[in-house]
């Protein structure tokens, strides 16, 4: 599932390619109810058919097109979601790191009016394009005048990258907190962005349980996972959040599957739990 690190890297990688482009053919699905909630296909595609992209922006999970009127489109990955994006007359390439959502992606895929699972695809003026592909739709386009100050944006908590709370502000907000860590770490409201793969990465890096207390944390394991928070959200956006590219003593290459018999890079068993509703993958030799 995209969570912040992806969602940052395709906001940028968009933003890199889109901006100061007018937009002359937008492509919604438009017999996609579910992925247009609340706003229709048409309304997206008149909204953002001619155009231009000034920048863009992001909390959370969600990102959104500046354009040069409004209302802008606001884009949730969900699951499933990714932005497939080609250069004019040259091979697409995907704008995160993710699994491929089809094998053998073909040199002319582009030239269909929708890739396999497309729900949106776009045109600028140069030909080079986007498309929103998800093949569960259980992400989301929609339209919003001000995204930051409109929900569901507007309910969200700290964003790792944007105003980040102290240590000290942050350990007062846990100790009025009697839930698990881990599912204090999923919680939209107050850590916006960080998603399940996140959450269990920095309580191992942090070595703390993950059914510890957040209200029982000390101040000093509280900044401990503050700051393994900040450098796994940066480290994963300074590689594009490539997999590949992850230190390879990472619990996130081992994490996946729920593997029986699972060991870390330095051969730590991982046990699987349930924890806040999540599979949680942890190291309980490590994580005290």
């Amino acid at each position: 599932m995209p969570e912040l690190p992806e969602v940052e890297t395709t906001r940028r990688h968009v933003e890199k390619l889109f901006r100061k482009k007018r937009l002359v053919e937008v492509l919604p699905d438009f017999d996609d109810h579910i992925v247009f909630d609340r706003n229709s296909a048409q309304e997206v595609k008149q909204a953002m058919e001619g155009a231009r992209v000034t920048g863009s922006g992001r909390k959370g999970k969600y990102f959104w097109l500046e354009l040069d009127r409004k209302p802008w489109p606001v884009f949730h990955l969900g699951m499933t979601g990714n932005l497939e994006t080609r250069k004019s007359n040259k091979d697409f390439i995907k704008a995160w790191g993710g699994e491929k959502l089809w094998s053998e992606p073909k040199r002319d895929a582009f030239e269909a009016k929708f890739l396999p699972f497309c729900r949106l695809r776009v045109t600028a003026e140069d030909g080079s394009e986007f498309a929103y592909t998800d093949p569960r739709r259980f992400g989301r386009i929609r339209l919003a005048e001000d995204p930051l100050h409109e929900k569901p944006i507007s309910d969200l908590g700290y964003d790792p990258l944007h105003e980040f709370p102290t240590a000290k502000k942050l350990h007062g907000i846990l100790q009025k907190r009697r839930a698990p860590i881990k599912a204090i770490l999923l919680d939209q409201g107050l850590f916006a962005g960080v998603g399940n793969w996140v959450a269990d990465e920095v309580l191992f890096q942090s070595e703390l349980a993950p059914q510890r207390l957040g209200s029982k944390l000390t101040g000093s394991e509280v900044a401990r996972l503050r700051a393994k928070l900040l450098a796994i959200v940066k480290k994963s956006i300074a590689v594009n959040a490539n997999y590949d590219l992850y230190p390879k003593s990472w619990l996130f290459h081992h994490r996946w599957g729920k593997e029986e018999g699972a060991m870390t890079w330095k051969k730590g068993k991982i046990r699987f739990d349930t924890i806040g509703g999540r599979t949680t993958a942890w190291v309980p030799a490590l994580q005290k």
